[in-house]
């Protein structure tokens, strides 16, 4: 495994950050797989929110960068959009929307502290961001008749996350990681749109999770792997 940490820090240290991340991808596996008692409301919420949240942790335990805690926090943020998203009720809804909300703003910040020199983005990126606006406008202009009263927030938010995405693709953290998580998060979220919305199959609810989770890991993944300074044979280093 790829250390994630610079070998001053004390190897203790390395593990617990090791076994967060295990501990995270088993909670989400758990809650995708839906491998828990539907009945208890609390456990799921807990269970939900335990799989970014130890996401969280990892970033809290090897912080050393105001990159790092700017993610820490969009982390907890949407911890916070997962738990509420579990409760039934439009008040829930709307706060599970108004974290991610918040979430994505601190992405944006992120991304646009750390953007590219323009001389540096390429057409493959450019493009991409131009396919993502395109298809968020044609997606909006098709589900604006099942949208309702929740028309302005949901228009908001969905402006909010291709500005994310855009910003991700715009920055010189990893495309690999950052940039395709980004993408995950939009195709995750359009897809809870269209399930919330329209009629779609029974196990989109599995997709829409996974591509949510993989969002999240591989964007914590991609800022916590590059260096504020370059090492000299090339690695990574936090100091």
């Amino acid at each position: 495994m790829t250390r994630i940490f610079h070998k001053r820090r004390k190897p203790i240290f390395e593990l617990i950050g090791q076994c967060l991340i295990f501990l995270s991808v088993i909670a989400a596996i758990l809650y995708g797989g839906k491998w828990y008692p539907a009945g208890d409301v609390i456990l799921v919420a807990t269970l939900k929110g335990s799989a970014v949240g130890f996401l969280a942790l990892f970033v809290l335990i090897c912080a050393r960068t105001s990159n790092h805690f700017i993610l820490f926090i969009a982390l907890v943020a949407s911890v916070a959009g997962d738990v509420f998203l579990v409760f039934p009720g439009e008040t829930s809804f709307m706060k599970g929307l108004g974290s991610f909300l918040g979430a994505q703003i601190l992405f944006i910040l992120l991304y646009l502290k750390n953007r590219l020199p323009l001389r540096d983005v390429s057409s493959f990126r450019t493009g991409t961001i131009s396919l993502l606006w395109a298809g968020t406008g044609i997606s909006l202009y098709f589900f604006y008749p099942y949208l309702g009263d929740k028309l302005l927030p949901i228009f908001v938010y969905s402006i909010t996350l291709v500005t994310m995405a855009s910003t991700a693709l715009l920055s010189e953290f990893p495309v690999k990681l950052v940039g395709i998580g980004a993408l995950l998060f939009v195709i995750s979220d359009s897809l809870l749109g269209a399930e919330m919305f329209t009629a779609m199959p029974e196990n989109t609810g599995y997709f829409i999770w996974g591509t949510y989770y993989l969002a999240e890991l591989f964007m914590t993944l991609g800022v916590m792997l590059l260096s504020d300074r370059r090492s000299f044979n090339g690695g990574y280093r936090f100091d």
